[in-house]
């Protein structure tokens, strides 16, 4: 993830774009309809958003700023799920809470990817 790429760029957009999707869908569905995830609903947004942020940063590999641009990649999704719940749905609702969730995910992912970046860097 470094200065090595890590596979195909291509093959990362459309797997972070069906998860992205598959985020959206579930986030969507009716409350009642929605599996239950990991358990706890803050647990759901940060770990749905740490992934979609490695998936982006994937996705964005080879440029310098891909932690940056991923890391506000899994933040635009998580406040936009939450702006989508307010309007599109009767039994979802725009959260704070869930947004500081998606917060947490994001930068746990980013840490991680600083984290790998430095390790995987050329040692001089």
């Amino acid at each position: 993830m470094g200065n090595r790429k890590t596979g195909n760029p291509l093959l990362w957009q459309f797997f972070c774009g069906s998860m992205t999707l598959l985020i959206l869908w579930l986030s969507l569905m009716p409350a009642s309809s929605a599996p239950s995830g990991l358990g706890w609903d803050k647990l759901n947004h940060a770990g749905a958003i740490a992934v979609i942020t490695l998936l982006a940063y994937l996705s964005l590999q080879s440029r310098r700023w891909a932690a940056g641009a991923a890391f506000l990649y899994g933040m635009f999704l998580g406040v936009l799920i939450e702006l989508l719940q307010a309007a599109l749905t009767t039994t979802r609702f725009a959260e704070w809470g869930d947004v500081a969730a998606d917060l947490v995910g994001a930068a746990c992912a980013w840490g991680v990817i600083r984290i790998y970046q430095r390790c995987a860097a050329p040692k001089p």
